[in-house]
């Protein structure tokens, strides 16, 4: 049946959303069906503009720094957080499309150093920018440079402004106050890569940390697992143990179990039998050469007991599938595999939930299939934002259409610096609202189930779902 609205797209569009204005030029017919009980707006695009501005985000995947880390190293100077200067903006994702249009690597360093002049880094990275300006990844500078600062870009006359205001703020309660106040995130989840399984906060009112297991399984790290249990481990017995302990030390505090191992191995993890892995995992212990092979069988076993112990301890399993962080070494291949490696073991533990991470773009119409067919699998809009807007706004129309709403969280910033999760926040709320307008606006949505539907997938599912939320 046709639809009876008006259809309008953004173009002439300005839409308030998170303290922040996209505006883009063009006209548009204006649709004038309001949201029941939403806004009191004659306008369909404010209306919905409305009701995703002031609903608060789960946020469920981050890598920020810890607060403590950031305040200390303004004194300490501290060598694996970037100089607190402009370039700390540029120094995740921003820097994978500067070097992919050219920007050498050697300069984008020198983007991070504490010790290099800033007027040496503008000018570095000025040509660079100019020429990917346009995608997600810089797209998120300028958001994020709009509502901290009040600045519409990176320019040669604010650069040295936008480094002081970046100092300044880094001061005891300001990732709160970004988060809370800048973005409307209530909540965020983080993954510590700076700590192999499990980082404690200062801040648990604000930050849940997922528990890692890629060292538990694949491939095991014998120095870690024996540090979790307090002794030598030469059995798979003994392996076992440890991981018994690495759960029943931090599943409590655990927010989730966090894998990214699809960044150095297919996610097709053989459910071993424990007799054939016990003798692999001897050779292991003891320094062998093991083959391929015997790799996949301990590997595989030892994955598919975690998953039995994030069933136990009801821990959602978070697994990063899709596109890869950085530039230049992504086997499409194997990443296209991603979800259907995985079906085997959405079977075998449908105890446990999973959410695949990033849509697996740019294959998310699998993504999509698997939560539609699978009742413990979700899907995560982490990063996709940035990675790509226009085809997330696609996947989120689509996923809505597809499959079980309750199975969708629209939100995860998946920055180090937490400023630019702020950004992040802006576009993924502009690309939620433009979602759910077209489906209103195209006769696939009623008015009416629009406000239950962007609660659910901003922060309802989440509350449901995770430990913590």
């Amino acid at each position: 049946m046709k639809s009876p609205l008006t259809r309008r797209t953004f173009l002439g569009a300005t839409s308030a959303i998170a303290g922040t204005q996209f505006i883009s030029s063009g006209s548009a017919e204006e649709t004038t069906t309001a949201l029941p009980g939403i806004s009191g707006s004659a306008n369909l695009v404010e209306a919905v503009d409305g009701l995703v501005a002031k609903t608060p985000f789960i946020d469920t995947h981050e890598h920020f720094w810890e607060e403590s880390e950031r305040i200390s190293s303004l004194k300490d100077k501290h060598k694996d957080i970037p100089a607190p200067d402009f370039g700390m903006l540029l120094c995740h994702y921003t820097d994978s499309d500067l070097q992919v249009a050219g920007m050498p690597a050697k300069d984008y360093e020198q983007l991070r150093k504490w010790n290099v002049p800033l007027a040496e880094k503008w000018e570095l990275v000025a040509p660079w920018y100019a020429r990917c300006r346009h995608t997600g990844y810089q797209m998120c500078i300028r958001e994020t440079l709009r509502i901290l600062f009040g600045e519409t870009d990176l320019r040669a006359d604010n650069y040295e402004r936008i480094s002081q205001h970046i100092a300044e703020h880094t001061v005891p309660g300001f990732y709160a106050r970004l988060l809370h106040e800048h973005a409307n995130i209530e909540y965020a989840h983080v993954n510590c890569i700076q700590r192999p399984v499990f980082r404690e906060t200062k801040t648990p009112e604000l930050l849940g940390i997922d528990l890692s297991i890629n060292s538990l399984c694949a491939p095991p790290k014998l120095k870690i697992l024996e540090e979790v249990l307090g002794n030598k481990i030469k059995t798979l017995t003994e392996a076992k143990a440890a991981i018994d302990a690495c759960f029943h030390k931090y599943a409590h505090k655990a927010v989730a179990i966090k894998s990214q191992c699809a960044y150095w191995r297919s996610l097709n993890f053989l459910d071993a039998d424990e007799n054939a892995a016990e003798p692999i995992f001897k050779k292991y212990a003891a320094s062998e050469d093991i083959s391929d092979e015997e790799q996949e069988v301990l590997q595989g076993f030892l994955f598919h007991y975690c998953m039995r112990k994030a069933a136990e301890t009801n821990l959602v399993v978070k697994l990063h599938t899709g596109y890869y962080a950085g530039h230049g070494g992504m086997p499409l291949a194997r990443v296209r595999d991603n979800v259907s490696d995985l079906c085997p073991i959405f079977r075998e533990h449908p105890d446990t939930k999973f959410s695949l991470f990033h849509i697996a773009y740019p294959y998310q119409s699998e993504a999509i299939a698997a939560a539609k067919h699978y009742t413990n699998v979700y899907v995560d809009m982490c990063w996709a934002w940035i990675i790509n807007p226009a085809a997330s706004v696609r996947f989120l129309k689509e996923f809505v259409m597809a499959a079980p709403a309750c199975k969708l969280f629209t939100f995860g910033g998946d920055y180090l610096p937490v400023e630019m999760s702020v950004g992040h926040a802006a576009i993924a709320r502009r690309g939620i609202a433009q979602a759910i307008t077209e489906l209103v606006q195209e006769g696939w949505l009623l008015e009416e189930d629009a406000p239950d539907l962007v609660t659910r997938i901003m922060c309802g599912n989440a509350r449901e779902v995770f430990n913590r939320s």
